[in-house]
């Protein structure tokens, strides 16, 4: 009778909170099956808002994961949007917080790319615990059982265990007011559409995620949930660590039949609205990034230049060499300026013309673009003076150009105008960008690579390239590419360099000209 379906509502419905905390409670004895069902018992029964639909036969899984995590995997939950997996995971998180008897985490931390969003997280546990304090009574330190609606950042318990927010987008270390480091990491949408169009700003997130992985406990864990956008981003970059396991949950167990949902609460027609509407289907409902149809660049063809993709032969001052100067080759270079705060990146890109090779790279986000153009004239004269387009849509651009002519650089893309009766130089230094000059750029582009003409050894542009959909090509914002794909941005802007490009000198001609232009 004791464990009755019946006896177990009427605690659930109107029992004492001391038989409400037995039913739920739990140790590191209690068998994980167990802990799912006292989960439910505890999520049902007092937050009922949350289970207005059946739920999903993988929400037992994903729920079970979790309990995994608690007691020491690492587990990587990749999903549909709107799968329910951050519901879950913080209706997992309060019940722990408040049922777990041997409190055996003392550190829990929440980590997202946004600040905002950890907060909310924080916030949202927090008030949930609130709304429980019948059963548990006055749980925290500080702040007492008045339901807050603001956001917070952190929260202490009596019992000494504290739930936090941070970000991979700022440095982990450093809290000096912590007693002990996080022993549980919650890696929550560490990525979205945005970052992953910048290899600089992805590897900068990566890093970030890697300096609170290392600021762990010794029997610290992680549970990251996530969307998967891109298989060249920090999702895969967490799905490769060997200790990761990892669990896919797609939308449609047949991406090409609408009727064959994981969760009965999509209808057919909420999955032919959803394919309509989503940018990267594949990506964000599918957990299936490299299959997507949106995709701009041949997927076949860069998963093989990826896989061939080299280590440059030498790097000087943050700039990637895969190729010496060759006199009497035709070079070029392009390149893209941000203000160097962090965010969108300089990058440098320079073809061999006469090869197709892209030679040499750079990419920095915290350099300023007038220091960032004194390299690249460098760069340039070291290969003959090559002709070279800085973007110049935006301030940056135009400081660029300033610091050119400052350093009275010799061969500054001149921008030419199309028009019916053929092209005319304008009076323009820098590429300019357009509607016209970004299809035509673009196209050029992709066809000279799907011909075999171009030839890329940086692994960094490939991953650029295969990231970029149609559907970027579609924004209007100005500039050639928008929200980062900086490297990308350069390399096509250097290519269309091809059209113009002259002849480099010889070695000694070359020399003598470049001593002048060093002694200037």
């Amino acid at each position: 009778m004791k464990n009755s379906k019946e006896f177990i509502q009427n605690i659930i419905l109107k029992g004492t909170p001391e038989e409400k905390r037995e039913l739920y409670g739990f140790d590191s004895k209690t068998p994980h099956r167990i802990i799912l069902k006292k989960f439910k018992y505890f999520t049902r029964g007092n937050y009922p808002r949350y289970f207005t639909s059946p739920s999903a036969p993988f929400h037992d899984d994903m729920v079970m994961d979790m309990i995994s995590s608690y007691y020491g995997e690492n587990v990587l939950e990749a999903a549909f949007r709107g799968s329910a997996k951050t519901s879950l995971k913080k209706l997992f998180d309060t019940f722990v917080l408040l049922n777990d008897k041997d409190n055996f985490r003392k550190y829990m931390k929440v980590l997202t790319k946004d600040l905002k969003n950890s907060k909310q997280i924080v916030t949202d546990v927090y008030n949930m615990m609130v709304e429980v304090r019948y059963i548990y009574g006055d749980v925290f330190e500080k702040e007492g059982d008045t339901k807050r609606e603001e956001t917070m950042g952190s929260f202490t318990m009596k019992n000494g265990r504290k739930y936090a927010s941070g970000t991979v987008g700022q440095t982990q270390r450093g809290h000096l007011q912590d007693a002990y480091r996080p022993d549980w990491n919650w890696f929550e949408d560490t990525e979205d559409r945005d970052s992953i169009r910048s290899m600089v700003i992805t590897q900068g997130i990566m890093d970030k995620c890697a300096e609170a992985i290392d600021g762990l406990s010794k029997d610290g864990s992680m549970f990251v949930t996530c969307n998967y956008i891109s298989d060249q981003g920090t999702v895969q970059w967490l799905m490769d660590k060997p200790s990761m396991r990892v669990r896919m949950t797609p939308l449609l167990t047949d991406d090409k039949d609408n009727t064959s949902v994981t969760w009965n609460r999509y209808s057919e027609a909420d999955v032919i609205k959803i394919r309509k509407d989503a940018d990267d289907f594949f990506g964000e409902f599918q957990v299936d990034p490299a299959n997507s149809e949106n995709k701009f660049f041949p997927l076949d063809r860069l998963n093989e230049d990826i896989k061939n993709a080299t280590e440059p032969i030498k790097e000087s001052a943050g700039v990637k060499y895969w190729k010496h100067y060759q006199p009497h080759h035709r070079y070029g270079q392009g390149s893209d300026h941000s203000e160097g705060v962090g965010l969108d990146s300089n990058t440098l890109s320079g073809f061999d013309f006469t090869t197709g090779e892209l030679v040499y790279t750079y990419a920095n986000n915290k350099i300023a673009p007038d220091l960032a153009t004194h390299e690249f004239a460098r760069v340039g004269g070291e290969y003959g003076h090559c002709i070279y387009a800085p973007e110049v849509n935006n301030k940056c651009g135009g400081t660029a150009i300033t610091t050119l002519k400052s350093l009275k650089y010799p061969n500054i893309y001149q921008f030419v105008i199309p028009s019916q009766h053929g092209e005319r130089k304008s009076k323009k230094l820098g590429w300019e960008t357009n509607r016209k000059t970004k299809y035509t750029a673009f196209y050029d582009f992709r066809k000279d690579y799907n011909d075999g003409l171009i030839k890329i050894y940086d692994v960094n542009v490939l991953k650029e390239m295969k990231a970029y959909s149609n559907s970027d090509l579609q924004e209007t914002t100005v500039g050639l590419i928008t929200r980062h794909y900086d490297l990308l941005q350069s390399s096509i802007i250097a290519w269309q360099m091809n059209k113009y490009a002259e002849k480099s000198a010889d070695t000694e001609s070359y020399n003598n000209s470049l001593n002048e232009y060093c002694d200037a």
